[in-house]
């Protein structure tokens, strides 16, 4: 019989789920089914690892992504700091385009002008040529004149008398003479006319030649303000050349600095995905552990439930409930389910609070839950009634240790999955999670 006791005890010890923590008394519980629950804790228990692994692994990557996206910023703010330098360059240089686009047109103005002027002055020298020949011809005739008359000996106007004949009277050498003067005279003239049509020729080609000249210095000007400006646009070149090579490489370092962030970003998800997957098992394994506790209950005795007598956990005046038994969107995850406890804290403040036991019973569990209760402790009342107590800063008793109600077993704290400093108070009644304000009220 005390072997069996013996056994007894040392089952209660044992009973416990890990992350749903379906809690129910261990007497209930047949050697099979306790080693069944044992290995459902132990996995739970490893999976809860992984969680909080995981849930640190995307802590990490958020502290790492957070300075490389700093980084990308800065990049891209530089990035557009150069491309508006650049586009005042490109401004620029479209300037110098417009500017050398009229130099040239004054310069093909200016070339224009010159391909007149040189028309001219080739049509002066045409002009100038034939003059010059009409000259020539004047004087070979002059010349012919004077040789027939002094091979005719006619050197005088008594010689042109003497040579007319007997026939002849004196009207006709008057004649003679007239045409002899006047031949002379017009040849005369012509040859100076012609000679100052070759001199005004002269002189317009001498004022072409100036104008083509001056045209030439203007042209020039017009050459060498479009030089400058070539040595001004390709200094901006060079200037808008290097600001491109610039961002080229910051956009480079850009591209790396986001593919690092999707990097991280792509471990992150699938450390949120394991993380979900790792929960799911948890719940699934919940699950198995209150099947396998609540069947060992069906099949036990009547139990008398006697809800009498309890405390709460928190025996303070500022005490007050933070979160309530039933289902709710998590804090943490957002998925709306069922919270199974009664979260409790103080006005004053929480952490390092006496948390005491709410009745007389044996501590079947004070351990830590790694991405769940964190340090918790579960008491074994008798008939069927366990509670929990979770999220300690420390515990202060051992499993199998006896309790008295009001006995401090813990610290309040933030340990394992929560958001905040606060007692985590559960009742369980033959494994099933129940309302703790049926039992007792702060």
């Amino acid at each position: 019989m005390s072997k069996r006791i013996l056994s007894l005890a040392l089952t209660f010890l044992l009973v416990l789920s890990s992350v749903a923590f379906s809690i129910a008394s261990a007497s209930n519980l047949s050697s099979e089914d306790q080693e069944k629950v044992d290995e459902l804790k132990e996995k739970k228990e490893a999976l809860g690892k992984l969680i909080e692994e995981n849930r640190s692994a995307i802590e990490t990557y958020k502290e790492q992504k957070a300075p490389v996206e700093a980084y990308a910023s800065e990049l891209a703010s530089q990035i557009d700091s150069l491309q508006q330098q650049i586009d005042v360059l490109q401004e620029e240089i479209a300037a110098l385009e417009a500017q050398k686009a009229e130099h040239e047109k004054q310069i093909a103005s200016l070339n224009q002008e010159i391909a007149g002027v040189e028309a001219d002055i080739t049509q002066n020298e045409i002009e100038t040529q034939d003059v010059k020949a009409e000259i020539d011809e004047v004087y070979r005739q002059f010349k012919k004149r004077l040789c027939e008359v002094y091979v005719n000996g006619s050197a005088s106007d008594l010689e042109l008398l003497l040579d007319c004949d007997q026939d002849s009277d004196f009207s006709t050498y008057l004649i003679m003479v007239e045409i002899s003067q006047r031949r002379a005279k017009s040849d005369e003239q012509i040859v100076e006319q012609l000679n100052q049509d070759i001199a005004k020729i002269n002189e317009l080609t001498a004022q072409l030649n100036a104008m083509i000249a001056e045209l030439e210095v203007k042209k020039g000007e017009q050459q060498a303000q479009i030089e400058a400006l070539n040595v001004s646009e390709m200094n901006i070149e060079a200037d808008k050349s290097s600001l491109e090579s610039n961002q080229s490489e910051l956009q480079a370092l850009k591209e790396e600095a986001f593919s690092q962030i999707a990097s991280l970003e792509k471990k992150s998800d699938a450390s949120a995905q394991l993380i979900e997957q790792y929960e799911e098992e948890r719940a699934q394994i919940e699950k198995e552990i209150d099947t396998l506790i609540n069947s060992r209950a069906a099949k036990s005795a009547n139990v008398t439930v006697n809800p009498g007598g309890f405390i709460w956990p928190l025996q303070y005046s500022d005490v007050y409930i933070s979160s309530s038994f039933g289902y709710r969107y998590d804090p943490i995850s957002g998925v709306y389910k069922l919270h199974g406890g009664t979260d409790t804290c103080c006005s004053s403040g929480t952490m390092g609070k006496e948390v005491v036991a709410a009745a007389d019973g044996t501590v079947i569990i004070s351990s830590y839950m790694s991405g769940g209760y964190g340090y918790y402790v579960a008491i074994d009342h008798g008939n069927g009634i366990v509670t929990l107590y979770g999220h300690n800063s420390s515990l202060n008793v051992s499993e199998g240790e006896h309790v008295n109600q009001g006995d401090v077993i813990a610290y309040a704290g933030a340990t394992g999955y929560v958001t905040g400093a606060h007692v985590h108070f559960e009742v369980r009644v033959n494994g099933e999670k129940v309302d703790a304000t049926n039992y007792c009220s702060p």
